[in-house]
């Protein structure tokens, strides 16, 4: 139980002196704005560009500040360095170009040279929701599409028009055949997969290092990690009384005011919204609670990408909805460290139903995972603007993160939320870990 709430009250205004800072700013600062820079042809923007052989290509480079970075960058084709910013493309075969300023990467730009009697196949999405409508494309070598005139099979069966779309997951093989001048050919084959979006719940953690009754919320979620991958969890920690908790989030009485969390602790909320704690004067918990709606089909996918350059951070969070966004959509994005030691207070010690039982009053040197350390969004959430089904919305985040933190162990848990916070899905990740919709 938390204790003490006139003390805890001076120790946080002693605190907040000391920093200079009110408890709604971001513990960290807002996120900062590296330049980043954007590579574009004169050829068009699409998916792979097809283009004829002996193509020459021109390539200029913006920077997010928008000034004009083309002769100062480098350019790469297939990851050799080239000279100036023009490209004659005099092999056949696939390529990709990308720009490079100091630190600064660029997006990669795809090109696909064909001779007079090839065609490149190409796809809308390589990736798709169960039921989503898959479109193939049939380019020459000037970029005409000519997929009406030809025959498309799909896992070597023939399909009517050049459009596909399966109720059921998994990797297809798709290729097609065609005229040109009276003789048949034939296009490599390529794959694209299917998925059915699940549902991966949220368990947020109300804790701290001084709760020695919290461990009995921590041993619950370790058992439901064991009975279900489909769960993203957030440790938020709090002080109290005498030392300050290492992993202490500034912002927890935010949220706390925000979805009414009481102020004793242990304190788990399913989906940010709704209580899941202990059964009372017990250490058991509803487990069904949580695994009855992880991993069922859901609507929306959530996907992440990201990466680290020197101490600054990078994170894409991606969604897809399969009936399009709702209004009151917003995208919340938190960075996670594991692997932290400090000592932990066990209440536990002599209950031999806990896994706690003999660890010892405090556990010294226990290691704390999934405490949430900044939010690289607003706190709770940043407005999704109006999408459309299938239609992918991206937003990108970007942080320096402090020397106290170890890069190697930290992580994101990014969710949509509806207006009335209530957590649609979620998505986790490692820092320099992919994951894609699932």
């Amino acid at each position: 139980m938390k204790t003490y709430p006139y003390f805890k009250i001076l120790f946080l205004f002693a605190f907040l002196a000391i920093v200079g800072c009110s408890k709604k700013e971001d513990p960290l600062g807002a996120p900062s704005q590296n330049l980043s820079i954007t590579l574009k042809s004169d050829t068009g923007d699409n998916e792979p560009e097809v283009i004829p052989l002996d193509r020459m290509v021109t390539f200029t480079i913006t920077g997010s500040n928008g000034e004009d970075y083309t002769s100062t960058s480098k350019l790469y084709v297939n990851d050799s360095e080239i000279p100036g910013n023009s490209y004659t493309f005099s092999a056949t075969g696939a390529f990709a170009v990308k720009a490079v300023y100091g630190s600064a990467v660029s997006n990669i730009l795809n090109f696909e040279v064909i001779s007079e009697t090839e065609r490149a196949l190409t796809l809308d999405v390589t990736r798709a929701m169960n039921n989503q409508t898959i479109t193939f494309g049939l380019l020459d070598s000037f970029g005409n599409n000519t997929a009406a005139d030809a025959t498309f099979y799909v896992n070597n069966a023939a399909i009517t028009g050049f459009t596909y779309s399966s109720s059921t997951e998994g990797v297809f093989e798709v290729y097609a055949e065609y005229l040109v001048n009276g003789a048949t050919y034939t296009t490599a084959k390529k794959n694209f997969s299917v998925y059915i979006p699940k549902r991966n719940v949220v368990l947020e953690d109300y804790t701290g290092t001084w709760c020695g009754y919290c461990l009995k919320a921590l041993a619950a979620i370790d058992s439901i990690r064991k009975l279900t991958p489909h769960v993203s969890v957030v440790a938020i920690h709090e002080s109290s009384i005498g030392p300050p908790d290492p992993m202490d989030f500034p912002q927890v009485d935010d949220l706390q005011a925000e979805f009414g969390v009481p102020d004793s602790f242990p304190q788990t909320q399913l989906n940010r919204t709704v209580t899941w704690n202990s059964i009372p004067n017990s250490l058991l918990y509803d487990y069904d609670i949580v695994t009855s709606i992880a991993g069922l089909e859901t609507d929306l996918s959530v996907a992440i990408s990201s990466q680290i350059s020197g101490s600054t951070l990078s994170v894409d969070a991606k969604v897809v909805y399969r009936n399009g966004s709702a209004p009151g959509d917003k995208l919340v994005v938190y960075l996670i460290e594991s692997g932290i030691v400090a000592d932990q207070v066990n209440y536990f010690n002599s209950n031999p139903n806990s896994p706690y039982y003999g660890m010892g009053n405090p556990i010294v040197g226990f290691i704390h995972n999934d405490a949430i350390r900044n939010s690289l969004s607003g706190l709770f959430g940043d407005n999704i603007p109006d999408t459309p089904a299938y239609q992918e919305y991206k937003k990108t985040y970007t942080f320096t993160v402090p020397s106290n933190y170890n890069a190697q162990n930290l992580s994101f848990v990014v969710m949509v939320v509806k207006a009335d916070n209530n957590a649609k899905n979620s998505q986790h990740a490692a820092l320099g870990e992919t994951k894609i919709y699932y």
